[in-house]
């Protein structure tokens, strides 16, 4: 059986944001200073802080390399003391200009550079009477209805996930797990606009469902080896488990769908497949049973280089397939044998 966890560690390395973290702080920074020198008077005090992928430390390199940083605002006030969307005025205005590409969008306001950085900034209303934290969403354009402060606590799901496990080496693969998966998704789903799984839903289906997998290899120096294809492995049988089948009527006729449900593990802990339609759903199902399959014929591999092989078709050309060391005995054995016609 073939682990690959030498190749699974190459794979990290290669796909783990590293060195872009600087860029991307550069450029946080510099918008903080600019928020700072340029938000309205009427504004309230506010405090900032990293949020996101690049706070819970499971960032990848985007394919597209359009790098993302998320900042988050915390004002010192309620949910009453502000319309949401005037609140997220107050940085729209402070920070247009800054490039020629700045949007209020639902959510947020994202500021974007030619180079294919692009920042996400989020207004929070931190001190309200029922000791919750709350979104401003809503767009100038948005009804009514879609113009309001939705319960959220980033910084609570951003411990959470940081700190999953005691454990220091186990968090470590927890977070490389996090990884191979975003990277799975963005190459299994890359020529799909809509319907593939988000980053964070797939974090908390980490979250709720990964078992750390890890094998003593020498007692006496209590030696201890991860075992991340088991991990996975596991994880992604786990997820399949979550999926129940419901039926709807289209066209007069009964038709069956996987359907399936994973709660953000904070506080609203809305449920992260929302979005995502029956139709979508059934897609995401098969891409992970095709997953498995390929996870499963890599461990059945006694050779590390056809079980890396078997894993580039999942996981792209990131994924390190080691040289094949017995290539040249091989051919030596071949060559011994007699063929047919001389036999």
């Amino acid at each position: 059986m073939a682990h690959c966890q030498k190749q699974f560690t190459e794979f990290h390395d290669a796909i783990k944001l590293t060195e872009e973290n600087q860029i991307l702080a550069e450029k946080r920074d510099i918008i903080i200073n600019r928020i700072k020198d340029k938000i309205p008077d009427e504004a309230k005090d506010y405090t900032t802080f990293n949020q996101g992928s690049y706070a819970m430390h499971t960032g990848i390199k985007p394919l597209d390399e359009n790098y993302d940083i998320d900042l988050g605002l915390y004002f010192k006030m309620s949910k009453e003391d502000v319309k949401p969307v005037e609140a997220k005025q107050w940085i729209l205005d402070a920070v247009t200009g800054h490039t020629n590409d700045v949007k209020m969008k639902t959510p947020c306001i994202t500021v974007s550079y030619q180079a294919g950085y692009h920042v996400d900034i989020t207004v929070y209303a931190s001190e309200n009477s029922d000791g919750k934290v709350y979104l401003a969403k809503g767009r100038p354009g948005s009804a009514e209805e879609n113009k309001k402060w939705d319960e959220s606590n980033p910084k609570d799901l951003i411990k959470t996930i940081r700190d999953h496990f005691d454990n220091e080496n186990d968090r470590k693969q927890f977070r490389r797990i996090i990884r191979y998966l975003k990277r799975w998704k963005d190459i299994q789903f890359k020529n799909t606009t809509y319907g593939k799984p988000t980053g964070i839903a797939l974090t908390a289906c980490a979250y709720h469902h990964m078992y750390v997998k890890k094998e003593i290899v020498d007692i006496m120096q209590s030696k201890v080896e991860y075992r991340d294809l088991d991990a996975l492995t596991t994880l992604v049988s786990n997820i399949l488990d979550q999926f129940r089948t419901v039926s709807v009527i289209e066209d007069d006729s009964v038709v069956y769908y996987p359907k399936i449900t994973v709660d953000l593990p904070v506080a609203p802990y809305p449920d992260l497949f929302e979005k995502m339609s029956l139709k979508q759903m059934k897609t995401f199902k098969k891409e992970l049973e095709s997953l498995l399959e390929c996870l499963l014929d890599a461990k059945a591999e006694a050779d590390p280089t056809d079980a890396a092989e078997i894993l580039k078709k999942a996981f792209g050309d990131d994924f390190p397939v080691p040289p094949r060391k017995d290539t040249g005995k091989k051919a030596a054995a071949l060559a011994l044998i007699p063929s047919s016609e001389s036999a």
